[in-house]
């Protein structure tokens, strides 16, 4: 098949579409991003501020956070779960890696066993590499195995497993 320069021509005019639409989406692309990360910051803002605490606790929290939308969800996530103080619950959310796992955790726990300590439970939560896997065995111990909610958090934070030894020694034994 042979190809005119009039076939070529059509060819190359009716790519332009699609190759101008695809710089337009690569160019608006980060900017929708940062857009939307500047949002989290605003919404961080916005959630903190009404729980009452100080105007510079709430700037630096949410200035330091990565993503502060999750920081201000656990909040007031915790807050809505328990009667803690605001402050209380922004130092353990905006310490952890894991702010909506935290509040996740402390949500489950407080609506399914008795709490006489919230405190204890968000240290607890906040302690755990995995608060939600934590607060799946806080809330089996508690319910199956009928423990206090004191003990099941003693029982499921202690790690009952301690490596010992497991580097090799290259010292002859004797």
């Amino acid at each position: 098949m042979v190809k005119s320069p009039v076939s070529r021509k059509i060819l190359q005019w009716s790519a332009l579409p699609f190759v101008a639409a695809g710089l337009m989406v690569a160019g608006v692309g980060p900017i929708a991003i940062e857009a939307a990360q500047a949002n989290d910051y605003d919404t961080c803002v916005g959630d903190l501020l009404p729980l009452a605490l100080d105007r510079e606790t709430v700037a630096a929290a949410c200035a330091l956070a990565y993503r502060p939308q999750e920081v201000s969800s656990c909040v007031t996530g915790v807050i809505a779960a328990t009667t803690l103080d605001p402050r209380n619950a922004l130092s353990a959310c905006s310490r952890d890696r894991r702010p909506l796992e935290v509040s996740t955790c402390v949500t489950d726990i407080h609506t399914t066993l008795t709490v006489s300590d919230s405190l204890s439970v968000l240290d607890h939560c906040h302690r755990s590499l995995l608060p939600v896997r934590y607060s799946q065995c806080v809330l089996s111990l508690g319910t199956l195995a009928e423990f206090t909610t004191a003990d099941a958090l003693d029982r499921c934070i202690s790690a009952g497993y301690r490596p010992e030894n497991v580097a090799p020694t290259y010292i002859p034994a004797e």
